[in-house]
């Protein structure tokens, strides 16, 4: 396979799973040619096991490294250390993520056979031969491994889908307040569609770095695309965000006031403390080195204002895995309304990219997050709802999750905020978490407790007295 459509990983991964896994060798088997492999070792390595497969019907799994020795027995001595150099990468590779390999893998198969399949339609049809030209049409169509394109069996499934390991709904994540994770058992999966909906310069950047940061102590490969920010300030932000840093590029320290409160928000202390800053790069980078630990990674991408397509991440995302090697597990797209956009039409544009995005999310099997502009009425709100979408409420049937963020102006001053899990497709919803922060240290989120609504609260303390008066 030409590494410029299919990445040497994603053949890799072909190989691990034709070595581990009967059904995916039983799929493949028919309509994955070895020639399409750009490696020869790589070719000879599936061949191995469509021979193996051939003759016993399952997957060699243990018995391989058997099967190559014997495959090796008398050859080049340097050749033998090039295969079992291959084979010894290949076996520490993360097992992966099956329908994503095969539909990487189907896209090339089905552009060879529509490449070869064109001119045979073409002369059959000069021919006056239809018949045999709808056949050779109808080949084109079905090629590829399509244990993809069946679907799901319901009756035929053992262990239901959303059990089973690797799922495409797979886990990645929560949002690292844990009174909205409490209730988001389910957390935050590939395939989602997740769009933090916000004021203007209401904090929906910042909300993007702690969810990248979040994803990162998970051990996520993150790609965050930003098209207002600034490359270097999304840097900053994250150094700042994982380690507590000080945005000065000046000073080694600032003085910064650090407020403690209880488990219901209330102010129990306030302090002046020094705080390493941004400028001390040794700092940073030990940092950095720590998070590097969890097996994460990060890429940052600045596209200028306007200037981005949805073909232009697909493309990107298509360069990354192949010349990179990095297939990430989250996409933060810092926003789509800061794309490239025409004019007339713009609301209908965007519901597109939208869908468009949600259509990413399921293919790659990542996750996807986005923001999105509040309207005028939502500026200051103390808690968003439904109607506060600017420019297109159908942005809200698209998504997957909608993370509301708010704070009055009197909230903005005391630094508290308020997340709402104001959409949820998947669970409940209509729900939220208070949290003080500090983003004079890049700490988004430093302490959160449940929201409580201004009636259930008075609710409550009516009970409460109530109860104290029949005592």
């Amino acid at each position: 396979m030409a590494e410029s459509v299919v990445s040497q990983g994603i053949q890799d991964s072909f190989v691990l799973l034709a070595i581990q896994d009967t059904k995916f060798l039983q799929a493949a088997r028919p309509v994955v040619k070895t020639t399409y492999f750009s490696s020869e070792i790589t070719s000879n390595l599936v061949q191995l096991c469509y021979n193996f497969f051939d003759q016993f019907k399952v997957a060699p799994c243990g018995h391989f490294k058997d099967v190559v020795l014997h495959f090796l027995d008398g050859k080049d001595p340097e050749k033998q250390k090039l295969y079992l150099a291959y084979f010894d990468k290949v076996q520490s590779i993360e097992r992966p993520n099956v329908p994503y390999v095969i539909a990487r893998i189907n896209k090339f198969v089905q552009a060879r056979a529509f490449e070869k399949g064109t001119i045979q339609v073409v002369q059959l049809a000069k021919d006056g031969k239809f018949e045999e030209a709808r056949n050779v049409m109808q080949a084109m169509l079905r090629a590829g491994i399509h244990k993809e394109e069946v679907g799901l069996k319901y009756f035929e499934e053992g262990i239901p889908s959303y059990l089973q390991p690797h799922a495409s709904n797979e886990r990645l994540m929560g949002t690292g307040l844990w009174p909205i994770d409490n209730r988001l058992s389910r957390g935050l999966c590939r395939t989602d569609l997740v769009c933090i909906l916000g004021g203007f310069k209401g904090k929906k950047s910042w909300a993007c770095i702690h969810l990248g940061c979040v994803a990162l102590k998970a051990g996520l490969r993150v790609l965050h695309i930003t098209h207002e920010l600034s490359l270097e300030d999304t840097d900053k932000r994250y150094d700042m965000a994982l380690g507590g840093f000080a945005g000065s590029i000046e000073f080694s320290t600032e003085d910064i006031r650090i407020e403690d409160v209880d488990d219901q928000g209330v102010t129990t202390a306030i302090s002046t403390v020094p705080r390493p800053t941004v400028y001390n790069v040794d700092q940073v980078q030990t940092v950095r080195r720590t998070v590097r630990r969890f097996g994460g990674d990060l890429i940052i991408r600045k596209y200028p204002m306007g200037s981005c397509t949805i073909d232009e991440i697909i493309r990107y995302l298509d360069y990354l895995e192949t010349f990179e090697g990095f297939i990430p597990d989250v996409v933060i797209n810092d926003y789509i309304e800061k794309m490239k956009l025409p004019v007339t039409d713009r609301p209908n544009y965007i519901n597109q990219m939208y869908m468009d995005s949600k259509g990413i999310a399921d293919e790659r099997k990542l996750l996807m997050v986005t923001v999105s502009q509040c309207n005028r009425e939502g500026l200051r709100k103390r808690k968003l709802d439904q109607k506060d979408f600017a420019e297109d409420i159908r942005k809200l049937g698209n998504v997957d999750m909608v993370f509301a963020i708010s704070q009055t102006e009197k909230e903005a001053q005391q630094n508290r905020m308020l997340w709402w899990v104001m959409a949820n497709r998947h669970q409940v919803q209509d729900y939220g978490a208070c949290f003080l922060q500090n983003l004079d240290i890049g700490q988004f989120c430093m302490k959160c407790w449940p929201y409580v609504s201004a009636t259930s609260r008075a609710t409550t303390q009516q009970e409460e007295s109530e109860e104290q008066t029949d005592r």
